[in-house]
C-alpha cells in the first residue's frame, strides 16, 4: 500500500522520523495593481502555456482588436510579484537541466540539510539555474515570440534577482529593448539607493547581448511634492545616465482628457510618481528638459562604450554584487572597483556564447572590447565555465581570477571533470603575480588594481579624487566622454582624459559646441573644466580639425573685465490669483513669500514677468556681454530688447547677450516660473468651492512657503 511504510532500523540517528507531506497548490497570488476586468491568477511562468494564457488574453487580444494600428510595442514591468516555486513538470524540468532527480533532495527546498551543507548548496544551486532556465525560456522567451509574431517590439523592465532568484541579465537577450528603472530623489537604503533598482546589470546585459537601446524607467518617486525641479531631476538622471541609462521614460505623464479644469490636475495614483503632466505650470517649458534628455541620449547611444573589465558574477545563479550608493561615493566593502576605469557585468551564458579573443581583448560579436576578465567571487564553478577560461587564455585573453574550490553541480562525473579543468588552469600557477599562458596572461592571488597594473593598463579617467560622474564611448576617428558634476557639488578642477585630436565641448542644454584648451602629448590630455552643481556635457576628441558649425558657448567661461548689477525692477502678476492687478517695483529681489503682498499673492504660483532697463555707453559698444540671473526658482526666460536670450532652467543661469544690446537704453524682460506647490499649500487650507486649484495629492495646510521668484542678483559682465 503506497500509504504503509515500515521505518528502517537504526536509520534516524535522533531516534524518530520526521516524515514530510509534499503536494503543490495554487499560491492565490493575484496580479496587481490591476482594475477587477484585468484582475486574476499570476500566470505559471515556468510553463510556456501560462505565458501564452496571458499574451492571448490581454496584449494579444487589443493588438488584434481596438489597438491593431496604433501599439508597436509591449512593456513589460518591473517584477512585482512574488516567487513561484512550482510547475506539474518540475521534477521532469529539474532532472532535464541538473542531470540527476529532484525528488530525493526535496527537503532541502524547505531548509533541511541533505547528505551534508556542502551536497545541499550545490543542490540548490542547480536548483537556482533550473528556476532560470525556466523563467528565461518559458516565459520571456515565449512572451517574445507572441509579441513579435504580432509585430511588437519587447521592452523588458528589471526582474532577475530583484524579486525572484535567477540570473539578473540572461532574460534579457530576449528583450528588444532591456529597461530599469531608477527613483528620484536620491536616498541610502531606499528606493532612491542604487541598490535599490541598480542600474549596471541592465546596462551591461545590453551591452553583453547586442543591445543599443537601455530604456530606463525615469524619475518613479513616493515623494510627490508639485515642487520637483528639473536641476533636482537633471541630477538625478545624470548619475543614472553615466551608469548605463540611454533612454528615459517618464515615470508619471498622466492622462488628463478634460478641458477647463482646475489645475494642476490629477497625478498618478496618490503620492507616486513625478508628475509630468500638462496642468504644470512649466508645461510650455517642458521641451527644454527634454531636449536636455534627448541630446545626451543621442551620443549615448552612438559608437560603442568604452568598457576596461568584464566582471563575471560567476556560476552561483541570483546574485549581483553592491552598486555605487545615491550619494554618489563609491560603496565600502570586499569589493571596490579601482578608479579611472569602467565594467560590465558577465553572466554565464554570455561567456559562453558570445566572447571570443581578438588582439589580447576580450570581445563580442558586436565589437565591444574588454581589457580583462575579472571573477572576484569564485567559490564553485562548473568544469564548463572553467575550459572557455582556458580558451580565453589560450587566445590572447588577461584573466584575474584565483582556483575556484568546489563544482558547482551536484550532476554525477562533474567533479572529475571540474579538478582536471582546475589543474589545467591554475595547476602551475604561482599565487600574486601574472602568469604567462598561452598567448594570454592569469593574475592569480592578486587584488584587480594590482593585475591592471601588472598587466600595464592604465585609467581613462583621473578626476583627482573628485568623484566626478562619467561614462565613455568611441567611435572610428573620435572618443566622447559624458562628464557631470559630482552629486550635491559643483567641480572646477583639471581632468586627465585619454584621447586623440581635437578636444571640444558639447553643452546638451544649449546645444553648442566650443573648443577646449587640451594639454599634453602622451596617451592622457588635461582638460579645464568648470561645472555648476549638476551641470554636465560631453569632452569630445575627434581627429582632424574641429565642426565648421561649432558654436562658441558663451557662459561663464573667460574672465570679465567689468560689469555691473541690475537694479530697479517692475513685476507683474497674471490675474485671478490674488496678486496686484498692478505692476509692483522692487528695489530688492525677494521671493514672491517675503514680497509686501497679501497672503494669496504671496502664495502665487505660475509665471511672473519681470523688467529692468540698463544703459549701456558708448565706449562698451561691441564687446561681449554676459548676463547672470544669480538664484532663480526655477525657469527663466530672458528677453533683451524683445528677442530671445533664451530659457534657462538649470545652473549656471548664465547666457550670452551680445548680439541683442544695443548702445544707449536696453530693456530685460524675463518671465519667471515656479513650481505649484506654493498655492497648493494656500489651498489646502480653504474650503474644496474655494479652491482655485486640484489635484489627488499634495502638500498639507500650514506647511511653511518656499522661495521662488527671482532672487538675483543679476549681473551684466563684459
Amino acid at each position: 500500500d503506497a500509504r504503509s511504510w515500515t521505518a528502517p532500523d537504526g536509520g534516524c540517528p535522533q531516534g524518530s522520523w520526521t516524515v514530510l507531506r509534499i503536494g503543490h497548490v495554487n499560491a492565490g497570488k493575484r496580479n496587481s495593481p490591476a482594475p477587477p476586468e484585468a484582475t486574476g491568477w499570476e500566470c505559471n511562468k515556468f510553463d510556456a502555456r501560462g505565458a501564452e494564457i496571458q499574451f492571448n488574453n490581454y496584449v494579444g487580444m487589443l493588438k488584434d482588436g481596438p489597438l491593431q494600428d496604433s501599439a508597436h510595442g509591449m512593456l513589460m514591468d518591473s517584477w512585482e510579484c512574488n516567487t513561484q516555486t512550482w510547475t506539474d513538470t518540475m521534477a521532469e524540468d529539474f532532472e532535464a537541466t541538473a542531470g540527476y532527480s529532484l525528488i530525493r533532495r526535496l527537503p532541502a527546498l524547505m531548509g533541511y540539510v541533505i547528505d551534508s551543507q556542502e551536497e545541499t548548496s550545490k543542490f540548490l544551486i542547480d536548483w537556482r539555474r533550473t528556476v532560470n532556465v525556466l523563467y528565461c525560456e518559458n516565459f520571456f522567451r515565449k512572451m517574445t515570440d507572441l509579441a513579435h509574431a504580432k509585430g511588437l517590439d519587447v521592452l523588458y523592465e528589471t526582474a532577475g534577482s530583484d524579486v525572484v532568484t535567477m540570473d539578473p541579465m540572461e532574460y534579457f537577450k530576449y528583450a528588444d529593448v532591456p529597461m530599469c528603472e531608477f527613483w528620484q530623489p536620491f536616498s541610502e537604503g531606499f528606493v532612491g539607493d542604487l541598490d535599490f533598482k541598480p542600474i549596471r546589470p541592465t546596462a551591461s546585459a545590453a551591452h553583453i547581448y547586442g543591445k543599443p537601446r537601455v530604456d530606463s524607467e525615469s524619475f518613479t518617486s513616493f515623494s510627490l511634492t508639485w515642487d520637483e525641479h528639473w536641476q533636482m531631476l537633471k541630477e538625478v538622471a545624470n548619475f543614472n545616465m553615466a551608469e548605463g541609462v540611454t533612454h528615459n521614460v517618464f515615470h508619471t505623464y498622466t492622462h488628463n482628457p478634460q478641458i477647463g479644469f482646475l489645475p494642476p490636475g490629477t497625478s498618478f495614483a496618490n503620492n507616486i510618481g513625478t508628475p509630468f503632466l500638462r496642468g504644470q505650470t512649466w508645461w510650455k517649458y517642458i521641451r527644454y528638459f527634454t531636449t536636455y534628455l534627448a541630446r545626451t541620449s543621442y551620443l549615448l547611444e552612438r559608437g560603442r562604450p568604452v568598457q576596461d573589465v568584464l566582471w563575471y558574477l560567476g556560476d552561483e545563479v541570483g546574485h549581483k554584487p553592491s552598486q555605487y550608493t545615491g550619494n554618489g561615493k563609491r560603496q565600502s566593502g570586499e569589493i571596490r572597483f579601482p578608479d579611472g576605469f569602467k565594467y560590465d557585468y558577465c553572466n554565464p551564458d554570455a561567456l559562453l556564447t558570445r566572447m571570443s579573443v581578438r588582439n589580447g581583448k576580450i570581445v563580442t560579436p558586436e565589437g565591444i572590447e574588454y581589457e580583462v576578465l575579472w571573477i572576484p567571487e569564485n567559490e564553485r564553478m562548473l568544469p564548463e565555465t572553467i575550459r572557455k577560461i582556458e580558451e580565453l587564455l589560450k587566445a590572447g585573453a588577461k584573466v584575474v581570477a584565483n582556483p575556484p574550490m568546489s563544482v558547482a553541480t551536484l550532476k554525477e562525473g562533474e567533479k572529475d571533470q571540474f579538478d582536471e579543468a582546475v589543474e589545467a588552469v591554475w595547476g602551475k600557477a604561482k599565487k600574486g603575480k601574472v602568469n604567462r599562458f598561452g598567448k594570454g596572461r592569469l593574475a592569480v592571488g592578486m587584488a584587480l588594481e594590482d593585475a591592471l597594473k601588472a598587466f600595464g593598463l592604465k585609467p581613462h579617467v583621473d578626476d583627482g579624487g573628485a568623484e566626478i560622474l562619467w561614462t565613455e564611448r568611441e567611435t572610428e576617428g573620435a572618443r566622447w566622454y559624458y562628464i557631470c558634476a559630482p552629486v550635491g557639488e559643483s567641480f572646477n578642477g583639471v581632468l586627465r582624459l585619454e584621447g586623440r585630436g581635437k578636444a571640444e565641448w558639447w553643452d546638451p542644454v544649449r546645444g553648442t559646441v566650443e573648443p577646449l584648451k587640451a594639454k599634453g602629448w602622451g596617451r592622457m590630455k588635461k582638460v579645464r573644466l568648470d561645472l555648476a552643481k549638476a551641470e554636465s556635457g560631453f569632452v569630445v576628441f575627434r581627429r582632424g580639425s574641429s565642426s565648421p558649425t561649432a558654436r562658441k558657448n558663451a557662459t561663464k567661461k573667460g574672465a570679465a573685465k567689468g560689469g555691473f548689477t541690475v537694479e530697479n525692477w517692475t513685476v507683474r502678476f497674471p490675474a485671478g490669483w490674488g496678486a496686484p492687478e498692478e505692476p509692483i517695483v522692487l528695489t530688492d529681489l525677494k521671493p514672491w513669500k517675503d514680497l509686501p503682498l497679501g497672503e494669496e499673492a504671496k502664495a502665487f504660483s505660475g509665471t511672473a514677468t519681470y523688467e529692468a532697463v540698463f544703459n549701456i555707453g558708448k565706449e562698451l559698444t561691441g564687446k561681449k556681454f554676459t548676463l547672470n540671473l544669480g538664484k532663480v526658482d526655477f525657469i527663466a526666460d530672458v528677453k533683451v530688447n524683445g528677442k530671445s536670450a533664451g530659457v534657462l532652467w538649470t545652473e549656471p543661469y548664465v547666457t550670452d547677450i551680445s548680439d541683442l544690446v544695443q548702445e544707449g537704453e536696453n530693456r530685460l524682460t524675463i518671465d519667471v516660473t515656479g513650481t505649484w506647490y506654493n498655492r497648493l499649500v494656500y489651498d489646502a487650507s480653504l474650503p474644496e468651492l474655494e479652491r482655485k486649484t486640484w489635484t489627488i495629492a499634495g502638500p498639507t495646510a500650514g506647511s511653511p512657503l518656499h522661495d521662488s521668484g527671482l532672487l538675483g542678483p543679476v549681473t551684466i559682465s563684459y
